[in-house]
């Protein structure tokens, strides 16, 4: 019986093309969609809850949430790093984690921080950089991976992503990140102190500190009401530098930042939802009149094989086989087609901070791929049945 059905399908392959670019169309676009679109809710979902404050230069608030935890968007700008030391004094906090981006390595961002900064994050080779030493570096797994680093290497950064302008210091990679699937695979991290030196602060700026700059401060409190009261504390307050220029600051609450960001990526979820939907339905449309027209059309066929004894279930399953075989097919190829499409998407959602996981696979995928795969093989049941008790031949 399977025989006569691949030969059966090899006979009719336009109808069988057609009926397999409407299931690769209809899943493919489902699949990638809620995959895409869960992705992105959930990596920035995730990181935003993991502080209780940022402090930052005035501006978007957006931005500077997007910068500090997704390294997304370029810094608002600088603020003194007497703000770091006073909120170190602070008996609301448990932790201040100084951040600053500046220079690039082949594209990638460098960030200035404390090894803090990579505590929830596994070490795959090597070790954390040390906070008292300088030109010291631990890459993300996408940095190593794409540029051959291992550890002892010396990185060479330039003054921002599109300059050809090299600093003449090296860094030496300590350490290379577990992959994360997450924004850290793509960034080189290292002291606060490296860059400050590669920026000429000098001597003053690693000892005292209070002559060097972050772009933000990111901030741990030992509960949510001490976040409240330290965001009104450092909103809008104005804070002077040693040479006397005043630096605006603001204070956000991380998850209130970027709900913004997931109310435009729910938006867009739910809008690219009711596109694949109307394609789910043109395609079930498209599924059914080719069956129906494929069955109609074999209909002195299956008279023929009624003929010569061949029972009207015997020819239910083979047409039902054969459904299922293209199906089944259909959905794989869907499945391999949205898989690939995330690797083409991958620099797009980038810019939201997250790195799209192509071994991500959400339990409502399989849902609808199975959903497409009962719809490509519904119709042929269906008109099996009719035909069935339309059949005045006894078995």
């Amino acid at each position: 019986m399977l025989k006569f059905a691949l030969k059966n399908m090899a006979i009719k392959k336009v109808q069988i093309i057609l009926i397999v670019l409407s299931i690769v169309i209809s899943a493919g676009i489902g699949v990638l969609a809620f995959n895409v679109s869960n992705q992105v809710s959930d990596g920035i979902t995730e990181n935003a809850g993991y502080y209780s404050a940022i402090i930052g230069p005035s501006g978007s608030e957006t931005q500077l949430a997007m910068n500090t935890m997704y390294f997304a968007e370029k810094p608002l700008g600088t603020i003194p790093y007497s703000v770091v030391s006073s909120l170190m004094q602070d008996q609301r906090v448990r932790s201040v984690i100084p951040f600053a981006m500046a220079d690039s390595y082949n594209g990638y961002n460098v960030v200035g921080t404390s090894n803090e900064f990579l505590a929830d994050k596994e070490i795959k080779n090597g070790q954390m950089f040390d906070n008292n030493a300088t030109m010291q570096a631990v890459v993300g797994y996408n940095v190593a991976k794409y540029n051959d680093l291992k550890v002892g290497d010396i990185i060479y950064t330039s003054h921002s992503a599109n300059s050809t302008e090299t600093h003449t210091q090296g860094i030496t990679i300590v350490g290379i990140l577990r992959e994360t699937h997450s924004s850290y695979d793509n960034v080189v991290f290292t002291q606060i102190r490296t860059l400050w030196e590669m920026h000429d602060h000098g001597e003053e700026g690693h000892e005292g500190h209070s002559h060097a700059n972050v772009c933000a401060v990111l901030i741990k409190t030992k509960n949510d009401a001490y976040a409240g009261q330290i965001v009104s504390e450092y909103d809008d307050k104005i804070v002077t530098d040693e040479h006397n220029d005043t630096h605006t600051l603001q204070a956000i609450v991380p998850m209130n930042a970027v709900r913004g960001v997931l109310n435009d990526a729910n938006n867009t979820k739910y809008i690219v939802y009711v596109l694949c939907a109307i394609i789910l339905i043109m395609n079930i449309m498209i599924i059914s009149i080719i069956t129906l027209l494929n069955m109609y059309h074999s209909s002195k066929e299956i008279s023929l094989m009624r003929l010569i004894g061949i029972s009207m279930g015997k020819i239910n399953l083979l047409y039902i086989i054969q459904n299922s075989i293209i199906g089944l097919i259909s959905t794989i190829l869907a499945f391999g087609v949205s898989r690939l499409c995330l690797l083409f998407m991958s620099d797009f959602v980038a810019t939201y901070g997250v790195v799209l996981n192509m071994g991500k696979i959400y339990a409502f995928e399989i849902i609808i791929l199975l959903g497409v795969f009962i719809i490509s093989v519904l119709p042929t049941a269906i008109w099996t049945l009719v035909m069935s008790k339309k059949d005045s031949i006894s078995d």
